[in-house]
């Protein structure tokens, strides 16, 4: 590593690094030497000097005539450093509360659109478990290929999935094929209760779908939310009817 990319590193730009190593080989020197060993012009040399002369690291040497610089020592920037360490060591529960405090704001995003639709599921793919509660009817109805490769991938990746649903002849018809399996276990909601659109609750996410008026999904990211809506989703699970409640031996609905 160069000496300059040493100096880059701890906060001096380019310029600023050219003229101050111009300047500890110099030693003292007027503006037009200074320019010269460091390939810069002079109007751009004062400037650099100015701003070094504000980190603490040129310092003016009065003549008659003109001015000439010297440098002051690197071990400067080690205690300037130093200095940095320790305001960043007291202000650190301020800068940790202010991080801490945007984390935890609830973020709102809508996706819309169809192809808003499909970007959700790719995150909900890429989680471990996800929970779903309400109907397959109007995703059937949109996009039926983005419903099957997700219970694909339920399979194939192990994306472990519950799936509530609404007694309805789409859900029925969509559990039999879905076939529920070690990493996807359906039931259904109490009959009286129904579900008008998809939602699912996966990580610190929870989703709502809607298709009318419009295609769109609106996810709230948020760890309260998203605890309170899995502690519903709970109690809705194990009040819920089995899927061998629902479907006798032949494969009929038990329930109607």
């Amino acid at each position: 590593m160069e000496i300059s990319d040493v100096l880059n590193q701890i906060g001096l730009e380019n310029k600023q690094a050219s003229i101050y190593m111009a300047l500890l080989e110099l030693g003292t020197a007027s503006v037009q030497l200074i320019a010269q060993k460091a390939q810069l012009k002079r109007p751009t040399t004062y400037l650099i000097l100015d701003e070094l002369q504000a980190k603490g690291l040129v310092s003016i040497v009065p003549r008659e005539k003109k001015a000439l610089y010297t440098a002051e020592s690197p071990e400067k920037l080690i205690g300037d450093l130093h200095k940095k360490q320790e305001l960043i060591k007291r202000f650190m529960p301020e800068l940790l509360a202010l991080y801490n405090e945007k984390k935890e704001k609830p973020k709102v995003r809508m996706y819309e659109g169809k192809e808003g639709i499909k970007e959700v599921y790719r995150m909900i793919y890429s989680s471990s478990s996800v929970d779903f509660f309400g109907t397959t009817r109007e995703v059937q109805k949109y996009d039926p290929e983005q419903l099957w490769n997700y219970v694909k991938r339920t399979q194939t990746e192990k994306v472990y999935t519950r799936d509530l649903l609404t007694h309805c002849k789409e859900d029925y018809e969509y559990a039999k094929k879905a076939t529920p399996g070690p990493n996807y276990e359906v039931r259904f909601v109490k009959q009286g209760n129904k579900f008008l659109t998809d939602n699912a609750v996966f990580g610190d996410n929870v989703v709502f779908f809607s298709f009318h008026p419009q295609i769109f999904a609106v996810m709230i990211t948020s760890r309260e939310i998203s605890q309170a809506i899995k502690t519903l989703f709970e109690f809705a699970w194990s009040q819920g009817d089995s899927y061998e409640k629902v479907f006798n031996n032949n494969g009929k609905t038990a329930l109607v």
